[in-house]
């Protein structure tokens, strides 16, 4: 168990008539994590630092820090596509930021995923600090049985639990497919087979991860994995058993490393999280 840096204390998200009409055009499909998320995000809250660098996009609130995966690494963004608001991020309140999650570019995406990580939460379930492939084969070994796991993206600890005897079924984006990876336009079909599901953070960037838990067994074990996934209750409400992320223990730090081109394992002030559903 690990005690996690409190939240200042958080006024409510009482929206202007102004705002909410622009929300309501804004939740006018079906609803999301981040749609759900947003709601419970502080009305006041205002970035006091960004930085989109090579490996991570980074966020900070008044309420705390957030980061995510800059997916330009991984998918290409669209010729013109651009990040609304650059040049003029801090200062920017969160909720107007809201709606760079439904640019063309993945990029502002993590944008906007950071920003709400960083005035989300406080998180609720039993923490712990761990790694996620630890809390996958403590859970594994608690079914006395191989399982059936799928993974959505490539995990460095595949080819560990390949060797504990589980079967797996490693799901990539289609044009990024290689070797025995499985195309994830096939996943509707396929994800009933799964006793496990662990998914990249990279999915709430892509907007698949809600898609992906509706193809899954009421019974199978979801998972979501990687510092991209904001720290907010409200995922629980969408099926998942385990939440694993980081906590940002100093902003600055993190903050400085990240425009200096650090990845993760960099990031000395990011701490690895577990959080079980209550």
């Amino acid at each position: 168990m690990t005690r996690l840096p409190m939240h200042p204390p958080r006024p409510s998200s009482t929206l202007t008539p102004k705002h909410a009409a622009s929300l309501r055009r804004f939740f006018s499909h079906p609803p999301m994590i981040f749609d759900s998320i947003l709601k419970h995000i502080p009305d006041d809250a205002r970035i006091q630092d960004a930085a989109v660098g090579i490996f991570w996009t980074f966020a900070k609130t008044q309420y705390g820090a957030g980061m995510c995966a800059s997916a330009h690494r991984w998918v290409e963004d669209p010729p013109g596509a651009l990040i609304e608001h650059a040049g003029h991020l801090v200062g920017s309140r969160v909720l107007d930021l809201a709606p760079l999650y439904r640019a063309p570019s993945l990029t502002a995406r993590a944008v906007a995923l950071a920003a709400i990580s960083a005035a989300c939460g406080p998180m609720t379930g039993s923490c712990h600090t761990m790694r996620a492939q630890d809390l996958l084969e403590k859970h594994c070994q608690a079914a006395k049985s191989s399982r059936s796991i799928a993974l959505i993206g490539h995990f460095h600890f595949a080819d560990q639990l390949r060797a504990l005897g589980h079967r797996l079924m490693v799901f990539e984006l289609d044009n990024r497919c290689q070797n025995d990876d499985i195309p994830v336009s096939t996943a509707k079909t396929r994800l009933k087979e799964a006793d496990v599901l662990v998914m990249t953070s990279s999915t709430l960037i892509t907007h698949a991860t809600e898609e992906l838990i509706s193809f899954t067994r009421p019974d199978t074990y979801k998972m979501i994995v990687g510092p991209s996934v904001p720290l907010s209750p409200v995922l629980w409400d969408f099926g998942l058993d385990a939440v694993c992320g980081s906590v940002i223990l100093d902003p600055d730090s993190v903050s400085r490393g990240i425009r200096e081109g650090a990845n993760h394992k960099q990031l000395a002030q990011c701490q690895k999280v577990c959080f079980l559903k209550p």
